[in-house]
């Protein structure tokens, strides 16, 4: 396993994570860029999307809480810590045996989006440490390549949207995993 990718992805869900647990109840129900979803139901989806690959790793999860903020931190750090326990393959639920790194680069990645995602629904500034917008950048080109299973139906992702040349790096990625890097909530 490449260790600077685990870096990368742990040091992605540490700034999630602090995002995650800020977030105020009357947030919960903000509309995010994922269609359809809720701040709530994007956290639980990366709570159980998190959980899934645990299981193949640890035992399973004693109990979860009501609240998906709660859980969290202790749902990712089960990841970092079945991270670190994987050989150089990860058995993915539904997908089978998967190069480790190559679940970190698509990982970190999304956590990195998905942190986005939540700015984006509370109508916050994003500052994402440049370090991890030039690692992200040819990760997500490489993740939504045109023959990715990534992408489109049936894929993770939906296609992705015309960067535009002016953008941030961090702009581009959001726009390689099919969002509008423009995209605000609408007016309440």
């Amino acid at each position: 396993m490449d260790v600077s990718l685990l870096r990368l992805d742990a040091t992605a869900l540490a700034l999630l994570g602090h995002d995650v647990a800020l977030i105020p109840d009357s947030a919960l129900a903000n509309p995010t860029p994922c269609e359809g979803w809720t701040v709530a139901d994007l956290i639980r989806h990366m709570n159980e999307r998190h959980e899934a690959v645990n299981r193949t790793v640890l035992p399973p999860l004693d109990a979860e809480s009501d609240d998906p903020r709660e859980d969290f931190a202790r749902i990712t750090a089960r990841w970092l810590a079945a991270a670190e326990r994987t050989g150089p393959t990860l058995d993915l639920p539904g997908r089978g045996p998967t190069p480790t790194d190559r679940v970190l680069g698509i990982h970190f990645v999304d956590m990195l989006v998905h942190r986005w995602d939540l700015a984006a629904a509370l109508r916050t500034a994003l500052v994402v440490p440049g370090r991890l917008t030039d690692a992200a950048l040819p990760l997500a080109r490489a993740n939504t390549a045109p023959d990715s299973p990534l992408n489109g139906p049936g894929g993770v992702y939906r296609r992705p949207v015309a960067e535009d040349p002016g953008g941030s790096a961090m702009d581009a990625v959001v726009a390689l995993l099919g969002r509008n890097p423009r995209w605000s909530p609408p007016d309440r």
